[in-house]
């Protein structure tokens, strides 16, 4: 047990190791990640902020017409790592998060291996690959902070499964809930699926194997167990889970995806050399290109190296290793299959058979359980190569010198190739290029010499002096190819949002802005509040709203949309635009303004009733539908509004307060109308007419509206989710079950048995 606990603290050593200076930015600087720069960090700093001023973070009024910030399970609300943002600089906590989940990952790897029967050696090796690969280190250039934090609970969570079920008890079982429910809480929706599915294939295998050794009720018991586990963790979770349902009944994705968006990033095939040399196709890092034939994002969404001896090792475990361990590697190709979407046939099958598989793409991501896989036979065959039956252990000596011969004389011939097709090069592109494949091919040479020498003559030094030669081989390897991704960059302003800043009122509460070319999340820094923004998971009714306000100044108008921002990344920056007039050009922007813009709340004496959601898209996009003076709602059971015309009299509406969570208004309607607050339409907001509570219906298709008596009023809305509350009771039940739980498991382990 202590050698286990020196080893884990080894892994985090060397993780935290692995980002050296990173873990200490100065000032503004965070560790560099496309996806942490563009959409988490505006969003994360809005939650800090809103903790900061003693409120939870539940509401985001900056993009998208305002959205659910703690549904959105990625921006990770309520996972508890994530708070050490409150107590400290956040380029400092971004780094701490990379560093403790890629040692967590090592260290699930370590306890996985073990509880598979591995030894401490081959553990500590199994531990270090499944926290230094290609798949999770790439990550951190995507700035893909989510992703990396929930996978990295699916070796913890098979190891605790495995741990349960031979325990055979119910603590056990309850405890081993924990991994899943924090992978719940890390909040990548799309990792879901590959963390349930191999938690079934696992429970699939162990139910058969406890039939054949202890008949269908030892079987019964192992499925009753996972169905548990799986429960109590939801539980656990269920403070970030019930929002998460809530708002995907509401998303864009709540009617289903075709194949085509399921099938969006598979595999290429291309692709799959990369399992050898990582960076054939370039580096988007430093003075390199990326060059490969697919998005850009490939660079880490195909990313599947997991270093050239973890590789031998998956690759002879088949013909080397044990029967039993077969399954890995099964389920490592099965990753590889599926990843390759149609091109690997198994993708379409569970699409069609599987339900609401359509609605997560990027297939390319399943390649992980090839990277689970090769980690843990890595692990295993390391340890039972010293122990190779006699027979075996002369084919392997008799087989791999002859390898190792072929394979260096082909690479040889690889690189002499290449060598004189970089000579015949004028172009500078492809001069870089040639120079790269030669690099990579010189990579996969010597590191495949050394990592077959390992196993040809590697084992006459004995366990610990070939475990710690190999760790270093591993360390060349995997580091020398993620170093390069780990590097700090202080966050630089957008220069179109900046100049927006000093061109634009302060008065941000009053107005929306829309854009092309600029970093949609990027305007919160300023106090803009945009009709759009970046994350792929949204309302329905925002994102449709935010398409048609794209093209129809009709739109624009309904939702409060004064000025238009075309920066210089757009396609077509400093043209006209029909419907806008110029009102400044200054560096990095051209600004576009509406003189006959409507604000963000105002009243109407002109409804038409739609019958559902469809219905009043249809209804708003009609052309010669003037919205501003005519609303469409969806008029909900029980709810009647008697509207009045206007003959006389004006109307008046103005913004008392804008908050996050509460918005005050002060109304002034000669006779009973409907008033419109463009802000999006969402379960959880409440509306008090002078302290009167109304209901708010569904108003051109996704805003808020209520009918408005006549004379003067106070409007009041107010977001209480109580879907929030239903979490908050779950899961603090949960947590007492657990601590109770993991009592009685820590008084039945350390309390000393009776003596007959």
């Amino acid at each position: 047990m202590r050698r286990d606990l020196l080893l884990i603290a080894l892994l985090f050593a060397l993780s935290f190791l692995f980002f050296g200076d990173v873990l200490r930015p100065d000032g503004d600087e965070m560790i560099f990640g496309r996806d942490l720069f563009n959409l988490f960090h505006p969003v994360h700093d809005f939650a800090f902020s809103q903790v900061a001023a003693g409120e939870l973070p539940l509401w985001n009024p900056y993009l998208f017409l305002g959205f659910p910030q703690y549904a959105e399970p990625q921006i990770s609300t309520f996972y508890p790592p994530l708070w050490l943002a409150t107590f400290l600089p956040i380029g400092t906590v971004y780094a701490l998060l990379y560093a403790l989940h890629l040692g967590l990952s090592a260290a699930g790897g370590y306890m996985l291996v073990r509880v598979l029967g591995g030894k401490p050696p081959g553990a500590l090796l199994a531990g270090f690959v499944l926290g230094f690969n290609a798949f999770m280190v790439s990550r951190l250039y995507g700035g893909q902070l989510s992703h990396l934090m929930t996978i990295t609970y699916l070796p913890w969570l098979l190891a605790a499964v495995i741990w349960a079920i031979r325990e055979r008890t119910w603590t056990a079982t309850l405890l081993a809930a924990v991994p899943l429910g924090l992978a719940f809480l890390a909040g990548f929706a799309p990792f879901f699926p590959l963390l349930v599915g191999t938690l079934f294939l696992v429970m699939l295998v162990m139910a058969i194997q406890a039939w054949q050794q202890d008949g269908p009720l030892s079987s019964a018991r192992v499925l009753l167990q996972i169905l548990v586990l799986g429960l109590f963790a939801s539980l656990l979770a269920a403070i970030q889970l019930l929002p998460t349902l809530e708002m995907a009944r509401y998303s864009n994705r709540v009617a289903g995806a075709s194949y085509e968006f399921a099938s969006k990033m598979t595999l290429p095939l291309t692709s799959l050399v990369r399992i050898l040399m990582p960076d054939l196709y370039g580096s988007p890092v430093a003075d390199a290109s990326y060059w490969a034939h697919t998005p850009f994002n490939g660079y880490w969404e195909f990313a599947i190296y997991v270093g050239v001896l973890p590789l031998l090792f998956y690759v002879l475990s088949w013909p080397y290793g044990k029967r039993k361990w077969r399954y890995w590697f099964v389920l490592g190709l099965f990753g590889l299959l599926v990843a390759l979407g149609s091109a690997g046939v198994i993708h379409r099958i569970l699409y069609m058979l599987v339900p609401g598989i359509g609605f997560f793409r990027m297939p390319a991501r399943i390649a992980y359980l090839f990277v689970l896989a090769a980690g843990i036979l890595t692990g295993l065959m390391f340890d039972y190569w010293f122990d190779l039956p006699d027979d075996i252990a002369m084919r392997a000596r008799k087989y791999l010198p002859r390898v190792l011969v072929v394979g260096s004389i082909i690479l040889l011939v690889l690189i002499v190739l290449s060598v004189f097709w970089h000579a015949v090069q004028t172009d500078p592109e492809q001069l870089s290029r040639t120079e790269g494949i030669t690099g990579q091919l010189v990579r996969l040479l010597l590191l495949g010499v050394a990592s077959l020498a390992v196993l040809i003559w590697g084992y006459r030094l004995g366990r610990w002096r070939l475990t710690i030669i190999t760790l270093a081989l591993l360390m060349i390897d995997l580091w020398g190819y993620g170093n390069k991704l780990v590097f700090l960059e202080k966050p630089e302003p957008e220069l179109g949002w900046q100049m927006a800043n000093l061109a634009l009122p302060t008065d941000r509460n009053t107005y929306r802005v829309i854009t092309e070319g600029l970093l949609k999340n990027k305007g919160y820094f300023y106090g803009f509040r945009h009709v759009d923004g970046f994350d792929d998971f949204r309302t329905d009714s925002g994102l449709q709203l935010a398409e048609l306000a794209a093209w129809d100044v009709r739109l624009t108008r309904l939702l409060g949309v004064r000025y238009l921002l075309i920066g210089d990344e757009a396609q077509n920056p400093g043209t006209d635009v029909p419907g806008w007039q110029v009102l400044t050009e200054p560096a990095g922007v051209t600004i576009y303004d509406r003189e006959d813009w409507e604000p963000q709340a105002f009243v109407v004496h002109d409804i038409l009733e739609a019958t559902d959601e469809n219905d009043s898209l249809e209804l708003i996009s009609q052309p010669e539908l003037d919205l501003t003076k005519t609303a469409v709602i969806q008029v909900m059971p029980g709810a009647h509004c008697s509207i009045e015309p206007r003959d006389r009299g004006v109307n008046r509406v103005d913004i008392l307060s804008y908050e996050p969570h509460r918005v005050v208004l002060e109304t002034e309607a000669p006779a009973s109308a409907w008033l419109i607050l463009s802000d999006l339409y969402y379960p959880g907001w409440n509306a008090f007419i002078d302290g009167n509570q109304v209901p708010i219906q569904p108003t051109n298709h996704g805003l808020r509206g209520v009918c408005l008596p006549g004379g003067l009023h106070q409007v009041v809305f107010e977001f209480q989710p109580r879907i929030l509350i239903y979490g908050i009771l779950l899961t603090g039940l949960a947590l007492a079950v657990l601590i109770v739980t993991l009592a009685i498991w820590g008084m039945r382990r350390f309390t000393p048995a009776r003596k007959k």
